[in-house]
């Protein structure tokens, strides 16, 4: 992945906290800032593997602490210039699990922290929300950032909530912020007992062997996002100064989990037996984004097509 180098002269001089940068999205985040020249501190919980970021450790910053402490939230922020959040304490599954957890653990802690912007130095914020869950069933498709929200689990309506506290208090402390709705991001580094993210979970039972299960009959359509692609739609947003605040980030291409499960064909032999499940509820028959906002904005243009993509998870799994 080749990230220029920043060329925003008050960047250079800003430090980015991400918030979960020790996590599978959030690692590849922050070696793509070091890579491009930008001061990086990571704030996640303590005890969370360094692996991920090991080849970039050395010139990260790294603060542990606990989201629902303001003292170790306020630690993070201090000195830093631009606030990319990436945590979120569940995934659409377990979100239905338990919904009041879902809210304690995210919005609630959100409504607190997010006080602690007006007296930091923190000038833009980058959010990440859920484009795979907070629109619900689509009315047209692909769906546009202007789609109704409607979302049918407790993950999207957590996400969609901070989305909002996230804009009320820049709105309050006069910071800019961006609204991330990625689709379904995979690629090397995913967390791959989270319950989330089919390609790596598949892959990495079909390694093993394992049955596949699928929920339902496997058609229902999403767009799958390679992170790499992700990863430069967030460098260009952080020198973006346009108006727009809320940008879709996927591949615009509609798969099947069946045809992930093709995909590895190519790349795992024997593939194990694939076993189907009762569809789940909350699982939309279809779900692809529309980043046509975020390219006509920037001239971002995601580069990994779905089977480079998937032949790079399975090599990371392998390895």
């Amino acid at each position: 992945m080749n990230i220029p180098r920043h060329s925003d002269p008050t960047l250079a001089r800003e430090r980015v906290a991400v918030f979960g940068g020790l996590g599978f999205i959030g690692s590849h985040i922050c070696r793509a800032l070091v890579n491009a020249g930008y001061s990086v501190r990571i704030f996640d919980r303590a005890g969370e593997s360094h692996e991920l970021i090991e080849d970039c450790e050395r010139e990260i910053e790294i603060v542990e602490g606990d989201i629902s402490r303001l003292e170790d939230v306020a630690k993070a922020l201090a000195g830093a210039g631009v606030l990319i959040n990436l945590i979120h304490t569940t995934v659409p599954g377990s979100s239905m699990r338990d919904p009041a957890y879902d809210v304690t653990s995210n919005v609630a802690n959100a409504a607190r922290w997010l006080e602690l912007l007006g007296e930091s130095s923190v000038r833009k914020v980058i959010y990440f929300s859920s484009g795979g869950t907070v629109y619900g069933l689509p009315e047209r498709i692909p769906i546009t950032e202007d789609h109704p929200t409607d979302p049918l689990t407790s993950y999207g309506i957590t996400k969609l909530a901070i989305e909002k506290y996230v804009a009320l208090h820049a709105r309050r402390f006069d910071i800019d912020y961006r609204v991330v709705r990625p689709s379904n991001v995979y690629g090397p580094g995913q967390r791959l007992h989270y319950g989330q993210g089919v390609i790596g979970i598949m892959a990495s039972r079909a390694l093993r062997g394992e049955v596949l299960e699928v929920w339902g009959e496997g058609t229902d359509q999403r767009d799958y996002l390679f992170v790499d692609d992700l990863v430069t739609a967030i460098v260009k947003l952080l020198e973006y100064r346009g108006p727009l605040r809320v940008f879709n980030v996927s591949s615009g291409r509609g798969h099947s989990v069946l045809d992930v499960i093709a995909a590895l064909r190519a790349h795992i032999k024997p593939l194990p037996e694939v076993v189907h499940l009762p569809p789940r509820h909350f699982d939309l028959p279809v779900n692809i984004l529309d980043s046509s906002r975020l390219r006509g904005e920037t001239g971002w243009q995601p580069n990994v097509d779905f089977e480079e993509g998937i032949r790079r998870t399975v090599e990371w799994i392998k390895r």
